[in-house]
């Protein structure tokens, strides 16, 4: 399975490793929060954190969602009140990026539209897997509309993370020859050098000058996740018209046309809607935050959390920064086994 065995395993060790460093460098980036001062409540954390996805001018939407939000007592209703003001935030078009986010929805439309194409005029229905897959495939689609929708409401990222996005993006269509065959299968189109390129060095580019461009942390790091995304919806918007192009592509040898098919569509949806983003979010995560640390940010800006606290609250709070820690390690070995389970499933396929 592409990038998962032979040339693409040192690239998979290196973001691994990167993805530690980068957990290791958040925590200490971020304080742990006050645990006698923070209710630990979670449909009031996931509404305050919707709010700070609205504009300034619409602030006292918020205000009114959290207070309608007080007056809730039974949890399970918190819950679906939070959820449903979520949802409602986070589908409404971006203020001020329209265009933007109209041609990334155009993009995943018009992927769905080829891949549907492809399922019926090859006969993938016959196959019950196939339909498996593209469930999974519109669920990839619509978390990369939701994560581009996310980041283009925030503060200074908008730019950074589009121009990251075409970077990104013109770097895999480079490293692809712009050949059928080569979006197809970028990694060994070109050479050994081209996974760790696009792979690492891109998302390297990325982080750093989002960092650098807006002298903070955190607008750097949420630049490299919306280039990720972005990237990912278009490249897998091309590469679908390139399945249908040559129908597939090179198979083995006794494979038939439809499992060609089949297969090149499972890949370059393995490849662009989660090891492209992937790869991009963290590594560039990892060098945004490298780029604080390192001094080349003002300390002032090097994230929205780094307020600084009492010395005092600090050493009480020791112990719970070693437990974050400890969480957010837990939760990127979570999210390493989900890809890598996905990926065992394309390739059992």
């Amino acid at each position: 399975m592409l990038l998962l065995i032979g040339g693409g395993r040192p690239s998979v060790l290196a973001i691994l490793l990167l993805s530690g460093t980068g957990a290791v460098l958040w925590s200490r980036e971020h304080p742990p929060p006050d645990m006698h001062t923070v209710r630990r409540d979670g449909p009031l954390r996931l509404l305050q954190w919707a709010v700070g996805l609205l504009p300034t001018d619409r602030v006292d939407w918020g205000q009114a969602m959290l207070g309608e939000l007080d007056r809730i007592e039974r949890r399970s209703g918190r819950w679906r009140f939070a959820l449903g003001c979520v949802t409602g935030v986070v589908l409404l078009p971006p203020w001020g990026s329209d265009g933007p986010m109209a041609v990334l929805v155009a993009a995943a439309l018009g992927s769905v539209v080829v891949f549907g194409i492809g399922f019926v005029h090859f006969g993938l229905a016959t196959n019950p897997w196939n339909w498996v897959m593209l469930a999974i495939l519109a669920v990839l689609v619509m978390s990369s509309l939701v994560a581009v929708s996310v980041q283009l409401r925030r503060p200074g990222v908008a730019r950074l993370g589009l121009v990251g996005g075409l970077f990104v993006a013109a770097a895999w269509l480079v490293v692809s020859g712009f050949t059928w065959q080569g979006i197809i299968s970028p990694i060994y189109s070109v050479g050994a050098w081209s996974g760790p390129a696009v792979l690492i060095g891109v998302p390297l580019v990325v982080g750093v000058g989002g960092a650098w461009r807006s002298k903070s942390a955190s607008v750097g790091r949420r630049a490299a996740r919306l280039a990720g995304a972005s990237a990912g919806l278009a490249m897998f918007f091309i590469s679908t018209i390139a399945v249908l192009a040559i129908d597939g592509g090179q198979r083995d040898p006794g494979a038939g046309v439809a499992g060609g098919v089949s297969e090149s569509f499972s890949n370059v949806a393995m490849l662009f809607l989660i090891f492209l983003p992937s790869a991009t979010a963290t590594i560039g995560w990892v060098a945004a935050t490298a780029t604080a640390r390192l001094g080349i940010v003002d300390p002032a800006q090097r994230s929205h959390d780094s307020m600084n606290t009492p010395k005092a609250a600090r050493q009480v709070a020791e112990g719970t920064q070693r437990r974050s820690t400890g969480r957010l390690l837990l939760l990127l070995a979570v999210v390493v086994v989900v890809v890598m389970g996905v990926a065992l499933f394309f390739e059992a396929r």
